[in-house]
């Protein structure tokens, strides 16, 4: 057994699922340490870039684990700028894991993803499965595992990756917005085409930012229980939904109808992608609690009173 956790770094802690993340670590009771690009209102952020080696150094410090959200997460973006790509979520995981090395924290868990498996050979995919990521996002997020597990191996650390899927869920903003839920709520909102690849057909894994959030809470005890070991999960729901459902689902939440523009089907777009997670269910503890209908109806609602506010 592990001493007990009590000082967490989180790196990222200003975007969507740090926010989240770090509010519920401190209603928990841990002391937190939120770095970033960016300031988070609610939480002291150290204004920092995980590119520069020394200010990690410098940071990554006086602490018992690191969730270590900062990564770059764009899987088109990284075709067109793949160097970008590896210099923030590989130099970047690289410079976290040598100052945690240094400083003597034995902990990391981090927000790896779908990405890591590509085309799937099979669905539902589990943890154990090919390999072999389609985009240099994707390739990025498994080689950040691969640095994590010779770190466990090398100096005796602790990690944990948790691939999860689609997240969605309220306050989830993007500048440019390129996320599906997000993109059809403000477009039904705004009586705009709804973009959709193929008849509708596709199924996905929308999982709710407050259970990812709950694998990471779950996360810290397996890290305590069982440490010097690397653990991977897929974090899923495990009921995958269409595309025509997610839009019928804002469509009610929202009270009006779509107007829906198909495109052809995108290459290499697999029809169905979502994993087992018996895994995550046995060994972290954890299964996903909340409903995609009620989801996206607080997130329809979320996005409503804040657009009407900004009006």
């Amino acid at each position: 057994m592990q001493e007990s956790i009590k000082r967490i770094i989180v790196t990222g802690g200003s975007g969507f699922l740090g926010r989240h993340l770090l509010r519920a670590l401190t209603k928990a009771g841990y002391q937190v340490k939120n770095i970033d690009l960016r300031p988070n209102p609610e939480f002291e952020t150290v204004i920092a870039d995980v590119r520069d080696k020394e200010k990690m150094l410098e940071e990554i410090k006086d602490a018992d684990l690191v969730f270590h959200l900062a990564s770059l997460i764009e899987a088109g973006e990284s075709v067109k700028e793949p160097q970008k790509y590896i210099d923030y979520n590989l130099d970047g995981t690289l410079n976290i894991l040598e100052a945690m090395r240094i400083n003597g924290i034995k902990t990391m868990a981090f927000s790896s993803s779908a990405a890591v498996y590509g085309e799937p050979v099979r669905v539902p995919i589990h943890e154990d499965d090919r390999t072999m990521p389609i985009n240099p996002y994707g390739m990025t997020k498994l080689a950040m595992e691969a640095l994590l597990s010779s770190y466990v191996n090398s100096h005796g650390m602790t990690g944990i990756a948790l691939r999860y899927f689609n997240l969605y869920g309220p306050e989830e903003h993007h500048e440019p917005e390129s996320h599906a839920l997000p993109r059809f709520i403000k477009q039904i909102y705004n009586n705009e085409e709804v973009t959709v690849w193929g008849s509708g057909e596709h199924q996905r894994d929308y999982i709710h930012v407050g259970d990812i959030v709950d694998a990471h809470l779950k996360a810290i005890s397996l890290a305590e229980s069982q440490p010097g070991k690397y653990h991977y999960f897929n974090i899923s729901t495990e009921k995958p939904a269409s595309v025509a459902e997610i839009v019928g689902f804002i469509e009610e939440a929202m009270g009006k109808k779509a107007n829906i523009k198909n495109f052809p089907p995108r290459p290499g777009d697999p029809l169905l992608l979502y994993a087992d997670a018996s895994k995550a269910r046995e060994q972290l503890g954890w299964t996903s609690q909340v409903e995609l209908r009620a989801g996206i109806k607080e997130m329809v609602e979320y996005f409503v009173k804040y657009w009407q506010k900004a009006a």
